[in-house]
This record gives structure tokens, C-alpha cells and sequence, in this order.
């Protein structure tokens, strides 16, 4: 995989800034490698307008990824939004294709943020249209944010439009880092994961423990084929301008997944 960021920035004289990004991804033998779609903001610390391409309100908010492991994410159990079969259901940035438009709003003051998100055409997965709200407190090593998401699966499907709340909260104590995130999809399941990692030299480990319950036996795909326990464990090792990083997890359907292999940048 080779990914370019084209990002320009700017500024007027008044403190008022403004810019964009274009994503170039390719992957080896994926064909559908392309220039993801382009989002541009203006504002300043206090606030901010995103427009196009982006992160909605509760993935711009929520710490749905601190338990990543892998060089790949693998199958990104770690993220509570990802409740059995319903995947990816939130608006977030696309590195290929038309990502739809996603228009955010961001306003913060202190350590107390809050979001708010619509879009015009539906993301990447659909044609319907989510408005979310989210807002986040930081206070030292530690941060809270909670948020809500109407129509959180995009689309009016047989299941009808979905909203979907979500929480976390986590922080860091000496070399531990510790993370909770909790969603729940209306009709359809709740999931908490729990998370925590341990820096020591070069050397970071992090590991999830995630558990899924269905508002009804099978409403999130599970039932009695699959396994409401989902976990994982992974590390990172810095190379000096290189990033050693591998992991392994298993998901609900019972599938393994491993990977291993260098990240850097330049």
C-alpha cells in the first residue's frame, strides 16, 4: 500500500485559516486504488467548518480506534460502532472514491468540545443521510465524549433507519493507557469494548476485549453461528523512521485474522 496526502493550508490576515486534502491510495493487485474525494475547512481553534470528504460528529468525537491492533487494523473489532453485521455504519473519511458530502461543525473552548454533522448525498456504503451530535471533555490525561447519530446506518433499509448513541472514556496513567468505548443500534444490539496498552522503550503492546448482546437472538447476525466475544492483541516497535508493527484477532464469526509488517512515512 502507498498512500500520498496532498494537503495545502493558508491563512488571512485576520487569523482566519482555511485548507483541503486530497487522498492518493493504491494497493498491489487492488484495482479499485483512486483518489479518494476532497474535503476543504476554514476556522480557527474555537471553530472550525469541515466540508466533503470527512469524519462525521461521533467518529470526529468518540475514541473508537485507541484499541487498533495490527499493521492493518485487521478486523476492526475494537471499534464498538461495528456490531456484528452492521459494519462501518458511521460517516467517515474515505481513502478512494466519492465519500459523499459530509458537512461538520465544530466549535471548542477549554478542554470541551462539541460536534455536529450532517451530509447531502449519504456516504461511501449509501445513499440515505445521517445527523449526528457529539461532544468530548478533556481534563488532563484523561477524556470523555458521548454522541448520537440519527439514522446511523445510511440508508432505509428492511431494518429502518437506525440511530445509533455511543460513549467513551479513557486516559493514561504512567506507561498504561486505558480505553472503554459503548454503542448501542437501535433494534438491532449493544457492544463495550475495552482496551488498554503498555509503552515500554520502543516498544508499545495493546490489546481489546470487546462482547456484543443482540436486542433479539440473530438481530445483529450472531445468534447461535457465532461468537459474542471478540478479542485481539498487537504491538508497535519503533525502527527510527520505521515502525515495526503485527497483531492477531479473532471477530464474532469465529474467524482469525493475523498480519505483520513495517509502516513508515516520508
Amino acid at each position: 500500500r502507498m498512500t500520498i496526502n496532498v494537503d495545502g493550508t493558508g491563512s488571512t490576515d485576520t487569523g482566519l485559516e482555511f485548507g483541503g486534502r486530497i487522498r492518493l491510495r493504491s494497493d498491489e493487485g487492488d484495482t479499485s486504488g483512486a483518489a479518494g474525494s476532497a474535503n476543504i475547512w476554514m476556522g480557527n481553534d474555537m471553530f472550525r467548518v469541515t466540508v466533503g470528504n470527512t469524519d462525521g460528529a461521533l467518529v470526529n468525537r468518540i475514541a473508537y480506534f485507541d484499541g487498533s491492533v495490527g499493521l492493518t487494523g485487521l478486523h476492526d473489532a475494537d471499534n464498538s460502532f461495528n456490531i456484528g453485521t452492521f459494519q462501518s455504519l458511521l460517516n467517515t473519511y474515505s481513502s478512494r472514491g466519492n465519500a459523499g458530502d459530509v458537512v461538520r461543525l465544530d466549535f471548542n473552548v477549554g478542554g470541551f468540545g462539541v460536534s455536529l454533522s450532517t451530509d447531502s448525498t449519504g456516504d461511501h456504503l449509501s445513499n440515505g443521510s445521517e445527523d449526528a451530535i457529539a461532544a468530548s471533555y478533556n481534563f488532563g490525561d484523561w477524556t470523555v465524549a458521548a454522541g448520537y447519530a440519527k439514522n446511523a446506518n445510511n440508508a432505509a433499509t428492511a431494518a429502518g433507519e437506525l440511530d445509533m448513541w455511543s460513549l467513551s472514556a479513557g486516559g493514561q496513567i504512567a506507561d498504561f493507557a486505558v480505553n472503554v468505548n459503548y454503542s448501542d443500534l437501535e433494534n438491532v444490539g449493544s457492544k463495550a469494548v475495552l482496551s488498554g496498552s503498555y509503552t515500554f522503550d520502543a516498544t508499545t503492546v495493546t490489546a481489546f476485549v470487546a462482547h456484543t448482546d443482540e436486542d433479539t437472538v440473530g438481530s445483529a447476525g450472531i445468534g447461535a453461528a457465532g461468537d459474542e466475544t471478540e478479542y485481539g492483541i498487537g504491538f508497535t516497535h519503533s525502527l527510527g523512521g520505521a515502525v515495526l508493527a503485527g497483531g492477531i484477532s479473532r471477530d464474532y464469526t469465529e474467524e482469525t485474522m493475523a498480519d505483520l509488517g513495517v509502516r513508515f512515512a516520508f
